[in-house]
This record gives structure tokens, sequence and C-alpha cells, in this order.
């Protein structure tokens, strides 16, 4: 029942999003904001996705403390944008885990904690970047629920230096003995990090894997559709989709992803018939190479999607 009532409501957000996103769009306006597109840009933004998953891998790399080279680093995070991309759920999070975990000998509880510091890092940087958008447009984003995530995720780590007793204790609340042990695992990889060097250090990474995205949308969004060289713009649409890609809806942000540029370039005063174009052109060069390169990276390490499924029963069973 669970199960349906989720589908439901993706499917009611995909076509609700969909719907008011080509709310008075013209199909001829459409197609000459496409055509109007340059060729070169076309070809140069389809390479930055591929471009910009360099940083993360590195970032990754370091999160594993070396143990895994710097190419399979790129891998893991192009294979788990493309799964995430065509599985529902977020699965290719736990698939980059797995694929850790193989490559680095490392447990599971290892890798889960470098990908917990990726994306909590990630959502950090989330959260500077629309609240410094929404003060320079003065626009009333909504933040908030972000902003209990993050400062909820602060405070049990500040709890876990601090008072490593009261943290430790809340896994007793875990009803499965196995999985409370589990947890614990993590906990204490959590631990070991909790340093000002490494934080800072991790800081700084994810420093350089936003640049490279806000790189590959001012190419997209100056060069390629043609819009105005404006920081803010390039800023704004990139953290209104970023923001639109963290609702739970269809895998790849399908129908979000356009809304939420259409929404973010109507701030700009672009018509809907070129927003909903640039959009639209963005999604599908993002998608499309990362796909195939993450699904290519895929069978090139020797895995399946019946591999990581079998993988992640067997730890599942495992920790309980």
């Amino acid at each position: 029942m669970k199960r349906v009532l989720s589908l439901t409501l993706r499917i009611a957000l995909v076509a609700g999003c969909l719907i008011w996103a080509l709310w008075g769009v013209d199909l001829r306006g459409l197609w000459r904001a496409l055509a109007s597109f340059h060729l070169w840009a076309v070809a140069l933004y389809a390479v930055m996705p591929l471009l910009g998953a360099v940083p993360p891998g590195l970032r990754l790399r370091f999160l594993m403390a070396d143990r895994v080279d710097r190419a399979t680093g790129v891998r893991a995070c192009l294979m788990s944008v493309a799964l995430n991309n065509v599985l529902p759920a977020r699965l290719g999070e736990m698939a980059k885990a797995l694929y850790l975990r193989r490559e680095a000998k490392v447990s599971l509880g290892r890798s889960l904690e470098a990908v917990f510091w990726e994306r909590f890092f990630d959502l950090n940087a989330l959260l500077v970047l629309g609240a410094a958008v929404a003060a320079l447009l003065g626009q009333g984003m909504v933040l908030y629920p972000l902003l209990a995530v993050v400062g909820g995720g602060w405070c049990f780590l500040a709890l876990l230096r601090l008072r490593p007793g009261a943290a430790h204790a809340l896994t007793r609340l875990i009803p499965i003995e196995g999985l409370r042990l589990f947890a614990a695992e993590i906990l204490e990889f959590l631990s070991v990090n909790l340093r000002i060097g490494f934080l800072a250090r991790l800081a700084l990474w994810t420093l350089a894997t936003w640049t490279g995205y806000a790189v590959m949308y001012a190419v997209g969004l100056c060069l390629m559709a043609g819009l105005p060289a404006d920081p803010v713009l390039v800023l704004t649409v990139f953290a209104v989709a970023t923001l639109g890609f963290a609702i739970p809806g269809a895998p790849g942000g399908m129908g979000v992803y356009e809304a939420s540029v259409v929404l973010a370039l109507g701030w700009f005063g672009v018509d809907r018939d070129r927003a909903f174009a640039v959009g639209l052109a963005m999604h599908l060069l993002q998608y499309l190479p990362l796909t195939l390169a993450g699904l290519w990276s895929l069978a090139a390490s020797g895995m399946s999607l019946r591999d990581l499924r079998s993988q992640a029963r067997q730890a599942r069973e495992e920790a309980v």
C-alpha cells in the first residue's frame, strides 16, 4: 500500500510540474528557442557534466583516505548518478557504497560513512547557495526543511564529538540488534573524522565540486542559450534547479527540473517558451551523457544491477 501511495504521489508531482512548466508554452516559440542555441556551445555543454564528475570523484577518493585511485572515485560518482537517473529511491547512493566497499576492501559501514560525508556537505553547500540567492533576490525560497536537516545533522555531530556516550546511547532505540551494531560501527567511523583539519579539507573539496557545477550552468545558460552573463542569474537557476532535484520525484528529476528552471528564469523576465527550452535542453544534455557514462562504468566494473541487488540484500542480512 505504501509503495502504491508513494508511486501515485511521485506521478502526481511529475505531472503537476510538467503541466505548470508547459502552461502557456507555444510549440513554435519553443522550437524557435531551441533552434537559436549555438551548436558549438551545445556540444561543449554536453561534455561539461562528464568533466564535472572529476572533482566529486577526487573528493570521494579523499573521503576513502586514498584507498581507491582517482579513476575509481570518478567511476563511483558516475555509476551513482546513472542509477539515480534510472532507478527510484536514490538507490545509486547504496550502489556507490557497495562499489567502494569492493574496490577499497573495507566494510560497508566505512564506505557508507564516506557517502554520508559527501551528501551531508552537499546539503550544506546547497543551503549556503540557496540562502545567498534568496538574500540577493529578496525571494522567499523555502529553505526551512533543508535548514532543519542540516542543523540537526550538525547538532548530532557535535553531540558525537562532545558526548560520544550519549550519541551511541541513541542507537539503543533501534529495535534490531544487528542494525544497532551496524549504526554503532558507522558512528565510530564518523567520530574518528570529526577533526577541524578533515572538515576543512572536505569543505574545500566541496567548494571545488560546486564551483564546477556552477561553471557548467554558466556554459549552458550564457554560451548555449545566449542569456545575459549575469552571475546572479546563473547562481539562481543553479540553486533552484538543485533544490528541485532534492524533491522526491521521478528518477532523473523529470518534470521537476524543467519547472524549476522555468520558475527561476521567470524571475529575470525570460518568457516561458525560451525558459522551457533552456530547461529541457540542459536537462537532456546532463541526463544522457551522465547516464550513458555511468552505465558503461557499471558494465566495465564487472558488476550488474543483479549483483548490486544481491550485495545489498546480503548486507542487510548481515546487519540484521
